[in-house]
């Protein structure tokens, strides 16, 4: 297949002029050798939004992005209209089209720079990019905990505890389990750190994988392969408001841990970490 040169711009949400702050809402995607102009915006499921600017009346945003659907729906009519009539020939009304959109404004929706991908399929590609950059479809608690675990390395090192820390898999013949940051001695585990991200948009995925490291711990040292203390550094939905769900449930499954003998201290608390791995 073909493999054509598309436009695109991100649709960011700033409600507020003053701080510069935004959120990514949407995409806008231009393909002009087809004429094909798709877009596609956080409509349902902003909550994360909406508690990110929660001073912000919630129907702001609601209105906001309906205005915004409606005008480029509008537009989209106008290029398929002027693509018919004129029998897919360039004429004036293109040019310059997408420029024209995103076109900076003084207005609470904004547009970042024009982008540029090559692609068989734009309506694909549209999807493929809206998941990224607003359904952030990269930041699973796999990447999250690697970052987690980069942050305490460096901690660590700072402080010149890395060498007494490293990375093994404690195990028997029937079970194992692998973590970052293992103190060794006597052939069992003395010291454990695992960083744990705690942050899922959803408050039955946190409650869940917080249960599973409480029962790699209780397994381990159900089997005498645990010799001392673990610390759990954790991060939870730093984008959720207090009475949110996910942060009951946050709250809920750090006691769940702690109730297990394990100990558990937000990842920004360096002194914390710094002191467990210290002893």
């Amino acid at each position: 297949m073909t493999r054509l040169a598309c436009q695109y711009a991100i649709v960011r949400f700033m409600p507020y002029i003053e701080t510069g702050e935004f959120a990514n809402v949407g995409i806008l995607l231009w393909a002009p050798k087809t004429h094909y102009l798709g877009f596609k915006l956080l409509r349902r499921k902003h909550a994360r939004i909406t508690q990110f600017f929660e001073e912000m009346d919630r129907g702001v945003y609601l209105k906001t992005m309906a205005n915004l659907d409606a005008e480029l729906n509008r537009v989209q009519s106008m290029v398929r209209d002027a693509t018919y009539q004129f029998d897919n020939r360039e004429y004036g009304f293109h040019k310059g089209l997408f420029q024209e959109l995103i076109r900076p404004r003084e207005t609470i929706v904004r547009f970042s720079e024009q982008r540029a991908v090559l692609t068989e399929n734009p309506e694909q590609t549209l999807r493929d990019l809206y998941d990224h950059y607003v359904g952030r479809n990269f930041v699973t608690k796999e990447y999250q905990e690697t970052v987690l675990e980069k942050g305490v390395r460096r901690l660590l090192e700072q402080r010149d505890l890395a060498r007494r820390f490293t990375k093994r898999r404690i195990e028997d013949q029937l079970y194992g389990v692998t973590f970052p940051f293992v103190e060794q001695g006597d052939d069992k585990a003395i010291r454990i750190i695992k960083p744990l991200f705690l942050g899922q948009p959803d408050s039955t995925a946190i409650i869940e994988h917080g249960g599973r490291w409480k029962l790699k711990v209780e397994q381990l040292r159900n089997r005498n392969l645990l010799a001392g203390p673990v610390l759990f550094p954790v991060q939870g939905p730093e984008d959720a408001a207090p009475s949110n769900i996910r942060t009951e449930a946050f709250r809920e499954t750090q006691k769940a841990l702690a109730d297990a003998d394990i100990q558990v201290v937000l990842h920004t608390d360096q002194q914390k970490v710094l002191e467990f791995a210290a002893r």
